[in-house]
């Protein structure tokens, strides 16, 4: 049978560091009786079982069935509950062998450890108190930030900043609905002035929630990165500017058009966002199967794009399809290459010179790039709070604040069209309550357990 979540009585152990071989690897460990199982299989017993928390104690791990030493270890105590998660836990630092790994791991499950479930030492921390639903969550988007932008948004929640920021919007909704129901119990008190302010109020808690509500979309696009798509006619020179953004020789790059039948991806850095860049074949009819397939895949790629960087051969300059591709897609960067050529064409108005050839003017135009990409990022904040505001990034999160607003605006409607207070109450408290789900103090077993599941083992 599965083990639970909910199956806290269980010592746990994980590898908390990737798979695979490195110089060193972290084997985790926690759970009331983790010390002394651990101490069962440490050469320096004694002085495991009377280290303090917070202390390192060097020795060797041993197989205790055969006596066998399986590697020279460093052994870091918790004490409960100064641990993460409230545990006692002890944290084995080894050598970076995979079969000194799986050797170390056989021997715990053997004295008695179970194998951490996904993200299992995060939910122990959020039962036991130690963090709340937004901040271990923020953990795992911490673990996942692939950029500087992913980094410092996980960070700030991770921080509380965000929990703090709902907290305060669910204390308002707390404290107003305390105040409507007792005047359920005396309604010959209430007057004009508290009328107004309990609008003021709901007005005031709205604003807020539409702060973070609208911050999801740039939130979402700094966590997992933007999709870029380079297109445009055959030998515009896509391919070119393909490598010159990789650093690299990843596109066949060939004066032979249709030579890109299919798109070529990369995740690379632009500025302090992760994006995933896409070469796509040249878009032009064919009879060729192979590349007409390839352009259906370019196009349905232009439709999921969040950035499109079009190419037009400034040499042979626009034909109608390049102006209908311009006309249907007015977001998109247009770009006018081979501009280092003494035939090009000077660039009309609204398109980009350059040349995907040129890697010493390359740094200006990615610097557009990196503009557009942090435009589409942030929201309609005004200039100077964009790198303080607090973003969200998680869906879960995101439908629950939208939830939030909703029942928010009836109790308003409610309100202002005169309805009884016990109705009000009534979309006031199921406001509050989303909110209390997004922070974990109101939430179902089984969203915590899916909300965990997504998160590594050993986190």
């Amino acid at each position: 049978m599965p083990r639970s979540y909910f199956d806290r009585n269980t010592p746990i152990a994980a590898l908390a560091t990737p798979e695979g071989r490195s110089a060193l690897a972290v084997v985790r460990t926690a759970g009331a009786n983790a010390i002394e199982l651990v101490a069962h299989c440490f050469s320096n017993r004694q002085a495991l079982l009377d280290a303090q928390g917070y202390q390192a104690v060097y020795g060797w791990f041993i197989d205790p069935s055969s006596g066998e030493y399986i590697d020279e270890v460093i052994a870091l105590v918790f004490r409960a509950p100064h641990s993460f998660t409230g545990e006692n836990a002890v944290e084995i630092m080894s050598h970076g062998s995979p079969a000194v790994v799986e050797r170390i791991l056989d021997v715990l499950y053997a004295q008695g450890f179970s194998p951490a479930l996904h993200g299992e030492f995060s939910f122990r921390a959020f039962v036991q108190g130690k963090t709340d639903l937004v901040r271990a969550e923020a953990i795992n988007e911490l673990t996942h930030a692939s950029c500087e932008a992913a980094r410092h948004d996980a960070l700030q929640r991770l921080s509380g900043a965000l929990s703090r920021k709902l907290g305060e919007i669910r204390d308002l909704m707390v404290d107003l609905l305390a105040d409507i129901n007792a005047k359920l119990d005396y309604p010959e008190d209430e007057g004009p002035e508290e009328s107004s302010r309990w609008l003021e109020i709901m007005h005031h808690a709205r604003d807020a929630l539409s702060v973070l509500i609208q911050s999801y979309p740039g939130g979402r696009l700094r966590q997992e990165g933007f999709l870029v798509v380079i297109a445009g006619r055959p030998n515009a020179g896509k391919s070119s500017l393909f490598n010159l953004f990789a650093r690299e020789e990843r596109a066949i790059v060939s004066p032979e058009p249709g030579t890109t039948r299919d798109w070529i991806e990369t995740w690379i850095s632009i500025g302090e966002f992760a994006v995933r860049l896409v070469d796509t074949a040249g878009l032009r009819s064919s009879q060729n199967m192979i590349e007409a397939e390839g352009v259906r895949r370019s196009q349905s790629l232009l439709e999921r794009a969040d950035v499109i960087l079009y190419l037009v051969d400034g040499v042979a300059g626009l034909n109608d399809e390049d102006r209908e591709f311009a006309a249907k897609h007015p977001e998109a960067l247009l770009l006018w290459n081979k501009a280092d050529l003494s035939r090009c064409l000077p660039a009309p108005e609204g398109w980009i010179a350059l040349s995907a050839k040129d890697v010493r003017s390359f740094g200006e135009f990615e610097n557009i790039v990196i503009d557009r990409l942090r435009s589409y990022a942030r929201t309609t904040q005004k200039a100077g709070t964009l790198e303080r505001q607090i973003r969200i990034a998680s869906e879960r999160q995101a439908g629950l604040l939208k939830q939030s607003d909703l029942a928010l605006s009836q109790a308003l409607e409610a309100y202002t069209a005169g309805a009884g207070l016990d109705l009000v109450a009534l979309h006031i408290r199921e406001a509050a309550e989303a909110i209390g789900e997004i922070t974990g103090d109101i939430a179902a077993d089984e969203v915590l357990e899916r909300v965990f599941s997504t998160f590594c083992l050993g986190k």
